[in-house]
């Protein structure tokens, strides 16, 4: 049995859990390997925040490793998973293809190497679907954007500001992953859909391109 994430963190002996700043601090629980480089502090005042789910840690469920795991917050701008011991803020370490379950939020994220738009990643991704054909996933992200400067000398400046960008679904076929289709047209084609009998789930079903819930429906219809 795996043990990860305890509360009582063993620290190696060549490195010194106090220093300060946004050094790599690493340090293992049981046989998991915490990466735990501390989050940049930023120098100015942001509004709103990175978290996706919000600011809170939520407890998870890995499979395979132990129910008293540390709790958990997705961070959509670092494209990370933080955890706090001792007051301060740490990164957890992305193993390929690990599973991480928030219960509450009935939501699943995988760290995966996936690519799209000719660019190669390794990060987290919400999972949707899981089938032996297709799988179907979300990829949430948070952006830093500008604030606006004022026009007059009267008004402040407006801060930066994160923002959540639209999500972006993506499909899984073997090691290959590609968008989710905008319509019936491009569904059809990409996936060598029947179109006559996509079209009739379609209408039986009444869904739509632009509903998750729906899109999920679609992707199950291919391995039916």
């Amino acid at each position: 049995m795996k043990y990860i994430f305890t509360l009582a963190f063993i620290l190696f002996e060549s490195l010194a859990f106090a220093q300060a700043g946004n050094e790599n601090i690493s340090y293992s629980t049981g046989n998991f390997f915490m990466r735990a480089n501390r989050p940049t502090t930023k120098e100015y005042i942001i509004d709103g925040n990175p978290y996706i789910n919000g600011k809170d840690f939520q407890q998870v469920i890995i499979q395979g490793y132990s129910s008293k795991i540390q709790n958990l917050r997705y961070n959509g701008y670092e494209d990370e998973m933080e955890f706090e011991d001792g007051g301060q803020t740490y990164y957890a370490n992305k193993e390929d293809g690990l599973k991480i379950e928030f219960k509450d939020l009935k939501k699943t994220y995988q760290i995966l190497n996936y690519s799209f738009d000719s660019k190669t990643r390794f990060g987290y991704l919400v999972l949707l679907l899981e089938n032996p054909k297709y799988s179907f996933y979300k990829r949430e992200k948070i952006e830093l954007l500008k604030g606006e400067k004022s026009p007059n000398a009267y008004s402040k400046d407006a801060n930066d500001y994160y923002a959540k960008e639209k999500d972006l679904y993506l499909v899984k076929k073997g090691y290959e992953f590609f968008k989710f289709p905008k319509n019936s047209k491009e569904f059809i084609a990409r996936f060598r859909a029947d179109k006559g009998e996509f079209e009739k789930f379609l209408k039986i079903n009444k869904l739509s391109f632009s509903k998750e819930d729906d899109m999920i429906k679609m992707i199950g219809f291919l391995d039916q």
